[in-house]
């Protein structure tokens, strides 16, 4: 049994980056959201980071929810960019009260100042009408990857519909 339970530690997170591993260096015109890519991918929308040639964007696929880092590598005549994909983190379908929270329209500040590097992984609190964050990255551009960081000093505000 104990062997058992370690391989599944060890092969549930190499399963994951297995499955992040095939969509980084993915190329593909900038889409409207609710599109699907050639790849099948569903757009679900994203959002700048502070370096504006970078972006973090969400998509769905086969039950898998996806953040994916992505630059832009040209812009057409009309100024519709073209994106490579850098990094991938993988989830499964998230509770219906959590969302992702990033860039200018997260309303998420670090310590009281604004990071439009950051993605938050935040559950909706309706009694209290804030967030309380599970999980938070940091999209380094340098590197081109996601980075996990601690929520300290995290607060994103709720702005109702």
């Amino acid at each position: 049994m104990k062997l058992f339970l370690l391989l599944l530690f060890i092969t549930l997170p190499t399963a994951a980056v297995s499955q992040a591993k095939k969509y980084i260096g993915y190329e593909h015109k900038g889409v409207i959201y609710s599109t699907t890519l050639p790849n099948g991918a569903k757009d679900l929308g994203g959002g700048l980071l502070s370096d504006e040639n970078y972006g973090v964007s969400r998509f769905s696929k086969d039950g898998k929810f996806m953040l994916w880092l992505e630059k832009i590598t040209a812009r057409d005549p009309k100024g519709i960019p073209s994106w490579k994909v850098k990094d991938v983190l993988i989830f499964s379908k998230p509770k219906s009260n959590q969302e992702f929270l990033f860039s200018h329209s997260s309303g998420c500040r670090q310590n009281g100042r604004e990071n439009l590097d950051l993605i938050m992984q935040a559950e909706f609190l309706p009694k209290t009408k804030t967030y309380k964050i599970v999980n938070a990255w940091r999209a380094d551009v340098k590197k081109e990857r996601f980075e996990k960081v601690s929520s300290k000093g995290i607060i994103c505000r709720y702005d109702a519909p």
